[in-house]
């Protein structure tokens, strides 16, 4: 067999981050639903293992953000351990390692990882994004039991996949497009991508008179326009591995529960609360008590089509005074604020996996009010409100899930921080040198942040002390280099120099009025230098000088 295993490997695959694999936000996931987590506190020391750790970008940046934690990335590929490796050297980084193996070699001989059969595992983490429906069944049983050998008692397992039915129109799109891969040059993958949506768009018919497969799949044609538009690297990896296949969720969690591996919740914040499911499904989803049921239900009525599960080996449940105790002292602060502000009296609206969700603005208003100049614990926020610590759990969990608040990592985060921004300093080197990195450490969250090449160069002409025509040519000149262009709010390219600069110009003073202060309030930067205070006047120097 190759050495792919059927997995797509003719490209690497992006660099990108996700919030869900922070321990702290695990962690959160893990309270919520009663379970101890796997620290006892924030900044304790843990050990966290990822498997398919791609490129290693998210990975490196964890490693910095947690310097407390040790960190192991796994991987196949051979670029994605090089490219890894050579990031890990350039950020500094010593509590990170990666190693280039295979899970089913793994599976025969997991000392590489610091485990042996019949033995608990050191892991308090391990973590599989975007691997399990990818790989061929053989490949992911070895990726389970992988999972379950690394962890220690009471770990998380954190497995996200694709699901049925959310799937299913796309794919149509999957198996055209591995037919039609079988007989193309695999090193030019976009015209085999364009040929296969072209030849679904014919298939579904239109709008006035779909076929039986647009009638089927009314959702088809918008996804093709997505998927027309999309990375080529992404969407190779997406859909071009032989072991390609969502599951059914009663499916995956059976295939889990043989490893040992107990479903325990899901790291989308919404997804823990079943009671915001729409009110006409409620009754059919809520009364049923067994879990594979009720999760299939959910995942039916939702049209789902990616789950990001939580597993625990070895349950260790909370009594409710415990739960309250260490829910009470989890700290949140405000984080950036979403694009559009909610207008006072404008309620609260959330996009979730269960539709959107509306938050009154006199609930989820002070809330956020009480956060905004400093953290606040959750046993704080329950004081200050009106309501229960299981509601207050429930907004607080919302609001992390709009990205309007984050979890404070208070004294770790600190400590945290100068070793943060000299990575963070080395990432905006990395980005002008032309890497396509979007994203930096806000160290006293234990989170990332975006971060755009425009707003890299304007922080270095800032730095430099450039402002008005001067910062925006040169602002212009980098982005040439970096051959990277700037875009209308409908995606066309800026073309015109007057309106290029004005675009500058824009950004540059929505950088320096929202984004430079809060990047250096959550550690991401170094606070901003105190004014020196004028010298005395000379009368008063020679009045204190010594006789």
């Amino acid at each position: 067999m190759h050495w792919d295993r059927g997995y797509y490997s003719q490209s690497t695959y992006t660099c990108g981050t996700y919030r869900e694999l922070a321990p702290n936000w695990l962690d959160f996931a893990s309270l919520v639903k009663g379970h101890t987590p796997p620290r006892p506190r924030e900044g304790s020391p843990f050990s966290y293992l990822e498997l398919g750790s791609g490129m290693g970008f998210g990975l490196a940046l964890l490693a910095a953000s947690y310097p407390e934690g040790s960190f192991v990335g796994v991987d196949f590929h051979p670029e994605h351990i090089s490219h890894s490796e050579w990031l890990a050297a350039q950020l500094g980084l010593t509590n990170l390692r990666f190693l280039e193996a295979d899970f089913v070699a793994l599976q025969r001989d997991p000392s590489p990882l610091g485990c042996s059969p019949g033995h608990n595992g050191p892991y308090h983490y391990v973590t599989a994004h975007g691997i399990a429906t990818w790989i061929a069944e053989p490949v992911q049983e070895a990726l389970l039991e992988l999972a379950s050998l690394a962890l220690k008692p009471g770990g998380l397992f954190y497995c996200s996949y694709n699901t049925h039915p959310g799937w299913l129109a796309r794919s149509a799109f999957q198996k055209l497009y591995s037919l039609e891969s079988s007989r193309s040059d695999p090193s030019q993958p976009l015209p085999t991508i364009h040929r296969t949506v072209a030849s679904l768009r014919r298939l579904i018919g239109t709008a006035e008179a779909p076929t039986p497969l647009g009638t089927a799949f009314p959702s088809l044609d918008g996804e093709l326009a997505w998927i027309s538009q999309d990375n080529p690297d992404y969407l190779c990896g997406e859909y071009g591995c032989e072991g390609w296949g969502p599951l059914y969720v009663a499916d995956m969690h059976r295939r889990c529960s043989r490893h040992k591996l107990r479903h325990l919740g899901s790291a989308t914040l919404p997804e823990l609360f079943d009671e915001l499911l729409a009110p006409s499904l409620k009754d059919a989803v809520l009364q049923e008590e067994n879990p594979l049921i009720r999760q299939t239900l959910i995942d039916l009525a939702t049209n789902k089509a990616f789950r990001r599960d939580l597993f625990v080996k070895g349950a260790l449940p909370l009594t409710r005074a415990q739960a309250e105790e260490r829910l009470a002292a989890l700290a949140v602060q405000r984080l950036e604020s979403p694009p559009a502000e909610p207008g006072e009296g404008d309620p609260y609206l959330f996009t979730t996996t269960f539709g959107q969700v509306v938050g009154d603005p006199q609930v989820y208003g002070p809330i956020e009010a009480a956060v905004h100049d400093q953290p606040r614990t959750l046993a704080e926020l329950v004081a200050l409100s009106d309501k229960t610590p299981e509601g207050v759990m429930l907004i607080v969990a919302m609001l992390l899930h709009a990205n309007r608040i984050g979890l404070d990592r208070g004294d770790a985060g600190e400590a945290a921080a100068p070793g943060a921004q000299r990575v963070n300093a080395a990432l905006f080197g990395l980005i002008e040198q032309g890497r396509s990195y979007g994203s930096i450490l806000l160290p006293r969250l234990g989170a990332v942040t975006s971060i755009s090449p425009v707003e890299v160069l304007i922080h270095r002409a800032l730095a430099d002390g450039l402002e008005g025509p001067m910062l925006g040519t040169c602002v212009l000149l980098g982005m040439q280099q970096m051959g990277v262009q700037l875009l209308e709010a409908d995606t066309s390219v800026v073309e015109d120099p007057q309106a290029q600069m004005r675009s500058i110009e824009r950004i540059t003073a929505d950088f320096i009025a929202r984004r430079l202060p809060r990047l250096r309030r959550l550690g991401a930067l170094p606070a901003a230098p105190q004014a020196e205070a004028p010298p005395p006047p000379l009368a008063a120097v020679r009045a204190s000088a010594p006789k």
